[in-house]
């Protein structure tokens, strides 16, 4: 038997082969396969003992192997082989085999995400001062029990803005302190800071002046009390390829919070609906890639951080992320944004974990 590529063969009559693998088969049929072997068409009485990969797809099912093996029969054997031959192969029958080795080995792994970016958005109007010194307290614990969720995070990104969706740029400028000087040297903040504590207390002091010390863009009639719509608009066109360069990741969760006291009234105009498909368009349109906490008021109340309205626009927001699962509405007027936070974590822990 010669050497050289063939692509095939064709083989009819009786016949038995035995390989490595432990499988034999007998019986009388037509078969189709390509054996990586090296030959040519061939007729006649043979024997051959062959090492290579092969295929054999017969009457009775197609197999592939992996292995030396025996075949002997009569007829026409035309051959495409790539492999070592040691001898000359004319196969004519139905040739199967049982094997009881593995044509081959996969792998299949546990992958996690990496990487969080959480923006907090918050409602900077004089009623909010319980609020924020809330998230502040809430801050304490924060940092480690996200850098713990799905198999350990590697890092996260903070960015911190205001309710005002015409100035949708994170903020790197608290109102006491002035210019934070975040560790990125960017306007928001990674969890490998060292002083992350101290750069959260100085940004989360939030000023108008919140990017680089220049003036929100809006008039403080309500406009500034949307803090859905703001961070929507930080993570999408223009701001995020511009003034928020660099802090959505590929591969990440984004991790929204909304906070108000407010009901909203929408400035830009948008319904819940486009809020959402913004927030997802995001993430390139993967829901199942964002979680988003809001937390407003549930009804008209004085409660534990003072007064709020019912936030009807905000509820009808988180109530497309629910939804899907990737959402949650906690009622300020029932205090403990702890636990709206800790129920938050478990959201983004599912969604670091693969389905």
């Amino acid at each position: 038997m010669g050497s050289g590529e063939d692509v095939g063969s064709t083989m009819s009559g009786s016949g038995t082969g035995t390989g490595e693998e432990g499988g034999t088969a007998e019986g009388e049929g037509s078969s189709g396969g390509t054996s990586p072997e090296s030959g040519s068409a061939e007729t006649g009485d043979a024997t051959a003992t062959e090492t290579g990969d092969a295929t054999a797809t017969s009457s009775e099912g197609t197999t592939e192997e992996t292995g030396t093996g025996t075949s002997t029969g009569t007829g026409t054997d035309t051959t495409a082989d790539t492999g070592t031959d040691g001898g000359s192969d004319t196969d004519t029958g139905t040739d199967t085999a049982a094997d009881t080795g593995s044509t081959g080995t996969g792998t299949t792994g546990t992958e996690t995400c990496r990487y969080v970016d959480a923006v907090f958005a918050v409602d900077n109007s004089g009623s909010m001062v319980e609020e924020i010194a809330a998230l502040q307290n809430v801050f304490d614990a924060f940092p480690a029990a996200l850098l713990d969720v799905g198999n350990g995070l590697e890092n996260f990104q903070l960015g911190v803005i205001d309710g005002c969706a015409e100035s949708p740029y994170l903020h790197d400028t608290g109102d006491a302190m002035g210019a934070c000087d975040f560790s990125t040297a960017a306007n928001y903040m990674s969890s490998d800071s060292t002083m992350l504590q101290s750069e959260f207390d100085c940004v989360i002091d939030l000023s108008t002046d919140g990017y680089m010390g220049m003036p929100d863009a809006c008039s403080g009639n309500n406009d500034d009390e949307n803090p859905d719509i703001a961070a929507a608009y930080a993570v999408s066109d223009p701001a995020i390829n511009n003034q928020n360069d660099g802090f959505l990741r590929d591969g990440s969760v984004l991790f929204i919070v909304a906070i108000t006291d407010e009901n909203e009234t929408p400035s830009p105009s948008h319904t819940p609906q486009e809020v959402y498909d913004m927030i997802v368009a995001a993430k390139g349109g993967r829901v199942e890639d964002v979680v988003f906490l809001a937390a407003a008021g549930g009804s008209d109340c004085d409660g534990a951080y003072g007064s709020a309205e019912d936030a009807v626009r905000l509820q009808a927001v988180a109530a497309l992320f629910e939804a899907e699962g990737q959402g949650l509405f906690w009622d300020l007027c029932d205090g403990n944004l702890e636990d709206a936070f800790d129920m938050a974590l478990a959201l983004i822990d599912a969604a670091c974990m693969p389905g």
